[in-house]
Protein backbone atom coordinates (compact mmCIF):
# COMPACT_ATOMS: atom_id res chain seq x y z
CA UNK A 1 0.00 0.00 0.00
CA UNK A 2 1.40 3.32 -1.18
CA UNK A 3 0.59 6.39 0.38
CA UNK A 4 1.72 9.75 1.03
CA UNK A 5 2.63 9.10 4.64
CA UNK A 6 4.78 6.32 3.21
CA UNK A 7 5.94 8.78 0.22
CA UNK A 8 7.01 11.38 2.90
CA UNK A 9 8.91 8.67 4.79
CA UNK A 10 10.86 7.64 2.31
CA UNK A 11 12.15 10.99 1.69
CA UNK A 12 11.88 13.18 4.63
CA UNK A 13 15.97 13.10 4.33
CA UNK A 14 16.02 14.56 0.84
CA UNK A 15 18.38 17.46 0.28
CA UNK A 16 16.71 18.95 -2.54
CA UNK A 17 18.82 22.06 -2.99
CA UNK A 18 20.96 18.58 -3.37
CA UNK A 19 18.59 17.70 -6.52
CA UNK A 20 20.25 16.82 -9.63
CA UNK A 21 19.97 19.13 -11.96
CA UNK A 22 21.11 18.83 -15.83
CA UNK A 23 23.10 21.75 -17.45
CA UNK A 24 24.64 22.17 -20.84
CA UNK A 25 25.52 25.66 -21.85
CA UNK A 26 26.49 24.88 -25.39
CA UNK A 27 22.99 23.71 -25.92
CA UNK A 28 21.21 26.34 -24.26
CA UNK A 29 23.51 28.82 -26.18
CA UNK A 30 21.53 27.85 -29.08
CA UNK A 31 18.42 29.91 -27.90
CA UNK A 32 20.68 33.14 -28.67
CA UNK A 33 22.00 32.46 -31.33
CA UNK A 34 20.48 33.65 -34.13
CA UNK A 35 18.61 36.73 -32.30
CA UNK A 36 19.49 39.59 -30.25
CA UNK A 37 17.41 38.61 -27.03
CA UNK A 38 17.21 39.43 -23.37
CA UNK A 39 18.71 37.13 -20.48
CA UNK A 40 21.79 35.93 -21.99
CA UNK A 41 24.03 36.81 -18.86
CA UNK A 42 22.25 34.39 -17.03
CA UNK A 43 24.04 31.71 -18.25
CA UNK A 44 26.83 33.08 -16.90
CA UNK A 45 24.88 33.32 -13.30
CA UNK A 46 24.27 29.44 -13.70
CA UNK A 47 27.77 28.48 -14.95
CA UNK A 48 28.70 29.86 -11.97
CA UNK A 49 26.03 28.27 -9.58
CA UNK A 50 26.74 24.91 -11.10
CA UNK A 51 30.55 25.00 -10.77
CA UNK A 52 30.07 26.31 -6.79
CA UNK A 53 27.57 23.24 -6.20
CA UNK A 54 27.49 20.91 -9.20
CA UNK A 55 23.91 21.47 -9.79
CA UNK A 56 21.34 24.43 -9.70
CA UNK A 57 19.81 24.97 -6.30
CA UNK A 58 16.11 25.56 -5.51
CA UNK A 59 17.10 28.37 -3.20
CA UNK A 60 19.45 29.79 -5.42
CA UNK A 61 16.08 30.31 -7.76
CA UNK A 62 14.48 31.58 -4.67
CA UNK A 63 17.22 34.35 -4.48
CA UNK A 64 17.35 34.74 -8.24
CA UNK A 65 13.51 36.17 -7.95
CA UNK A 66 14.74 39.46 -5.69
CA UNK A 67 16.61 40.11 -9.13
CA UNK A 68 16.32 40.71 -12.95
CA UNK A 69 12.88 39.44 -13.80
CA UNK A 70 13.98 37.71 -17.02
CA UNK A 71 17.22 36.05 -15.99
CA UNK A 72 15.13 34.57 -13.13
CA UNK A 73 12.74 33.25 -16.06
CA UNK A 74 15.57 32.15 -18.09
CA UNK A 75 17.21 30.42 -15.07
CA UNK A 76 13.63 28.53 -14.16
CA UNK A 77 12.90 27.67 -17.70
CA UNK A 78 16.45 26.01 -17.74
CA UNK A 79 16.04 24.51 -14.18
CA UNK A 80 13.18 22.74 -15.92
CA UNK A 81 14.03 21.05 -19.18
CA UNK A 82 17.61 20.18 -17.82
CA UNK A 83 19.34 18.61 -20.77
CA UNK A 84 15.93 18.14 -22.46
CA UNK A 85 16.23 19.86 -26.19
CA UNK A 86 12.84 21.03 -26.54
CA UNK A 87 13.38 23.38 -23.73
CA UNK A 88 15.58 25.40 -26.75
CA UNK A 89 12.27 26.32 -28.95
CA UNK A 90 10.89 27.00 -25.40
CA UNK A 91 12.69 29.44 -23.85
CA UNK A 92 13.36 30.91 -27.57
CA UNK A 93 10.03 31.52 -28.19
CA UNK A 94 9.00 32.62 -24.58
CA UNK A 95 11.55 35.41 -25.12
CA UNK A 96 10.58 36.41 -28.60
CA UNK A 97 7.08 36.59 -27.67
CA UNK A 98 7.09 40.27 -26.62
CA UNK A 99 9.68 42.84 -26.85
CA UNK A 100 12.29 42.44 -23.62
CA UNK A 101 10.76 45.12 -22.00
CA UNK A 102 7.50 43.34 -21.85
CA UNK A 103 8.96 39.70 -21.02
CA UNK A 104 10.57 41.19 -18.15
CA UNK A 105 7.26 43.47 -16.55
CA UNK A 106 4.92 40.34 -17.19
CA UNK A 107 7.44 38.01 -15.23
CA UNK A 108 7.58 40.45 -12.81
CA UNK A 109 3.83 40.67 -12.75
CA UNK A 110 3.98 36.43 -12.10
CA UNK A 111 6.58 37.09 -9.77
CA UNK A 112 4.37 39.83 -7.73
CA UNK A 113 1.22 37.80 -8.06
CA UNK A 114 3.25 35.01 -6.76
CA UNK A 115 3.69 36.29 -3.24
CA UNK A 116 0.55 37.10 -2.10
CA UNK A 117 -0.70 33.63 -2.36
CA UNK A 118 -0.87 30.27 -4.86
CA UNK A 119 -3.59 31.41 -6.19
CA UNK A 120 -3.01 34.66 -7.06
CA UNK A 121 0.46 33.31 -8.61
CA UNK A 122 -0.70 30.42 -10.50
CA UNK A 123 -4.01 33.25 -12.11
CA UNK A 124 -1.45 35.71 -13.10
CA UNK A 125 0.23 33.01 -16.29
CA UNK A 126 -3.06 33.26 -17.69
CA UNK A 127 -5.00 36.01 -19.33
CA UNK A 128 -7.62 35.27 -21.43
CA UNK A 129 -7.28 31.57 -20.72
CA UNK A 130 -4.27 31.35 -22.46
CA UNK A 131 -0.53 31.44 -21.02
CA UNK A 132 0.50 35.20 -21.19
CA UNK A 133 3.87 33.65 -22.74
CA UNK A 134 4.09 30.49 -24.88
CA UNK A 135 4.98 27.59 -22.79
CA UNK A 136 4.90 29.04 -19.69
CA UNK A 137 1.63 26.63 -18.97
CA UNK A 138 0.83 25.04 -15.53
CA UNK A 139 3.95 22.43 -15.90
CA UNK A 140 6.63 25.49 -16.55
CA UNK A 141 4.86 28.27 -15.22
CA UNK A 142 4.26 26.81 -11.63
CA UNK A 143 7.91 26.75 -11.62
CA UNK A 144 8.25 30.47 -12.00
CA UNK A 145 5.61 30.56 -9.58
CA UNK A 146 7.13 28.10 -7.25
CA UNK A 147 10.43 29.55 -6.78
CA UNK A 148 9.29 33.45 -6.82
CA UNK A 149 6.98 32.91 -4.08
CA UNK A 150 7.84 30.28 -2.07
CA UNK A 151 9.44 31.88 0.67
CA UNK A 152 6.61 34.55 0.95
CA UNK A 153 3.75 33.17 1.84
CA UNK A 154 1.55 30.60 3.48
CA UNK A 155 0.64 28.06 2.28
CA UNK A 156 3.67 28.72 -0.74
CA UNK A 157 3.04 27.35 -4.39
CA UNK A 158 4.57 24.36 -5.53
CA UNK A 159 5.12 22.57 -8.72
CA UNK A 160 2.37 21.00 -10.54
CA UNK A 161 3.62 18.87 -13.27
CA UNK A 162 2.82 15.50 -14.90
CA UNK A 163 5.04 13.72 -12.36
CA UNK A 164 3.73 15.20 -9.53
CA UNK A 165 0.26 13.97 -11.04
CA UNK A 166 1.27 11.00 -12.16
CA UNK A 167 2.91 10.36 -8.67
CA UNK A 168 -0.53 11.55 -6.69
CA UNK A 169 -2.56 9.54 -9.13
CA UNK A 170 -0.42 5.99 -8.35
CA UNK A 171 -1.81 6.33 -4.51
CA UNK A 172 -4.16 4.12 -2.97
CA UNK A 173 -5.80 7.54 -1.30
CA UNK A 174 -7.65 10.41 -3.25
CA UNK A 175 -5.65 13.77 -3.34
CA UNK A 176 -6.58 17.15 -4.43
CA UNK A 177 -3.54 17.37 -7.03
CA UNK A 178 -4.70 18.11 -10.09
CA UNK A 179 -4.10 17.32 -13.65
CA UNK A 180 -1.92 20.01 -15.35
CA UNK A 181 -2.88 18.43 -18.98
CA UNK A 182 -6.48 19.65 -18.49
CA UNK A 183 -8.49 22.69 -17.50
CA UNK A 184 -7.32 23.51 -13.68
CA UNK A 185 -8.67 26.65 -12.27
CA UNK A 186 -6.50 29.20 -9.74
CA UNK A 187 -8.63 27.40 -6.80
CA UNK A 188 -8.06 23.66 -7.59
CA UNK A 189 -4.11 24.47 -7.89
CA UNK A 190 -4.22 26.48 -4.07
CA UNK A 191 -6.33 23.17 -2.87
CA UNK A 192 -3.34 21.14 -3.95
CA UNK A 193 -0.91 23.91 -2.44
CA UNK A 194 -2.58 23.91 1.44
CA UNK A 195 -3.38 20.06 1.23
CA UNK A 196 0.56 19.21 0.57
CA UNK A 197 0.94 21.91 3.06
CA UNK A 198 -1.28 20.25 5.11
CA UNK A 199 0.96 16.78 4.88
CA UNK A 200 3.82 19.05 5.53
CA UNK A 201 3.04 20.21 8.79
CA UNK A 202 1.89 16.62 9.63
CA UNK A 203 4.98 15.27 9.10
CA UNK A 204 7.07 18.03 10.12
CA UNK A 205 8.65 18.73 6.62
CA UNK A 206 8.35 21.34 4.33
CA UNK A 207 5.87 21.94 1.54
CA UNK A 208 8.47 21.27 -1.29
CA UNK A 209 9.21 17.61 0.47
CA UNK A 210 5.62 16.64 -0.56
CA UNK A 211 5.90 17.78 -4.29
CA UNK A 212 9.55 16.11 -4.31
CA UNK A 213 8.03 13.12 -3.24
CA UNK A 214 5.51 12.92 -5.51
CA UNK A 215 7.31 14.06 -8.17
CA UNK A 216 10.20 11.17 -7.64
CA UNK A 217 7.20 8.52 -7.50
CA UNK A 218 5.64 9.20 -10.33
CA UNK A 219 9.06 9.10 -12.29
CA UNK A 220 8.64 5.60 -10.93
CA UNK A 221 5.21 4.55 -12.04
CA UNK A 222 6.39 5.77 -15.22
CA UNK A 223 9.41 4.10 -15.58
CA UNK A 224 7.30 0.96 -14.55
CA UNK A 225 5.06 1.33 -17.22
CA UNK A 226 7.69 1.49 -19.69
CA UNK A 227 9.24 -1.46 -19.10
Amino acid sequence: MTTIDNLIEQHRHAELDRQPIAWNRAMWEKVWQDDDLPGHKALDAIDAEYRAHDTVRRSWLRELSDGDPVAFLVASTIWGYGNFGRGIKALRTMLQSREGSDVAETTADIIEASRRSPEAGFGSLFQGGKPRMPWLGIAYGTKVVHFAGYDHTQPPPLILDKRVWIGARALDTETPVPDPATHTTSAEYGEYCSWASSVADRHGVTPQHVEYALFTHGGSVRAAARR
